[in-house]
């Protein structure tokens, strides 16, 4: 039988191991709060919007390609025109020039939403005016 050093039961120090989990632990909130705007952002209209304009030129790019292959142009030529087009639909969409109003995009705002009417209150018509009430009367 060999005799070999087996070393303590439990090491004792702390190690690189202390230095690397201290630097992960301060890491921790910022990752878990960039997480959760990363989700938010998703979530929001704004990156909706600019999911379904890509989606929607890379289909019409596609085909269009498709098309100009089987007429006979080059893929570099036509793949390039294709590119070229989609980055203005997407900065258009960006922007959020594609709405009418500027910006709406961005605000969070569609399209095609249209913005509830809020009911007027009594008070928001006169503050100063004052009403009168009688429970006799209905």
């Amino acid at each position: 039988m060999l005799t070999y050093h087996t070393g303590l039961r439990f090491q004792q120090g702390r190690g690189l191991g202390s230095i690397f989990g201290a630097i992960l632990r301060g890491l921790k909130p910022i990752a878990k709060m960039g997480l959760n705007a990363g989700k938010r952002f998703i979530k929001s209209d704004f990156a909706k919007n600019l999911a379904t304009t890509a989606l929607d030129m890379g289909k019409s790019a596609a085909t269009n390609i498709a098309v100009d292959l089987l007429e006979g142009k080059k893929f570099s030529d036509s793949a390039q025109e294709q590119l070229e087009e989609a980055k203005s639909k997407i900065a258009t969409t960006l922007k959020g020039e594609g709405c009418g109003k500027k910006r709406s995009a961005l605000k969070g705002g569609s399209c095609n939403k249209k913005r509830k009417k809020r009911k007027a209150l009594l008070s928001d018509l006169n503050p100063n005016k004052k009403i009168k009430y009688s429970l006799l009367d209905e």
